[in-house]
């Protein structure tokens, strides 16, 4: 091989594999990329956009990420550890204790006698019981 032959096999590997500073605004599409489609669509979903960085997942904060449209407790575990994978270790937030309100569990009883229905059950609202003051519930023998 003489020498003409080296140097213009050297411009083309330059030419097909620039340098690193060259590819600088590349990182985001591979960084992104090694996640899976589910995490990377619920993200692109809050950028608003199809690239993001794991610098700006890690901005986010893991109550922002807790919170996400389509993001539950596996895909945050995913995204998590490819955010370390990455550099970013971010600190688990404590759960605030679920509160229950009268209101919410109105709206899941209704919730649950709407799907019975929808599945060809009857249901009736509870008949109100005599309970006169002092007496409580008694039953009746037969």
């Amino acid at each position: 091989m003489d020498d003409s032959a080296v140097t213009i096999l050297h411009m083309t590997r330059h030419e097909c594999c620039p340098p690193a500073a060259a590819t600088a605004g590349h990182e985001f599409r591979s960084a992104s990329a090694s996640l899976p489609t589910l995490q990377r669509n619920a993200l692109r979903k809050i950028f608003g956009r199809a690239e993001f960085s794991p610098e700006e997942v890690a901005a986010l904060g893991h109550r922002r990420l807790q919170q996400a449209e389509g993001i539950g407790s596996k895909g945050l575990t995913t995204i998590l550890a490819w955010l370390q994978a990455h550099g970013h270790a971010l600190d688990q937030a404590p759960t605030p204790p679920a509160r229950e309100t009268p209101r919410k569990r109105c709206q899941d009883v209704e919730q649950a006698i709407r799907l019975l229905r929808r599945h060809g059950y009857t249901v009736y609202k509870p008949q109100p019981q005599e309970n006169t003051e002092g007496q409580g519930r008694s039953r009746t023998a037969p």
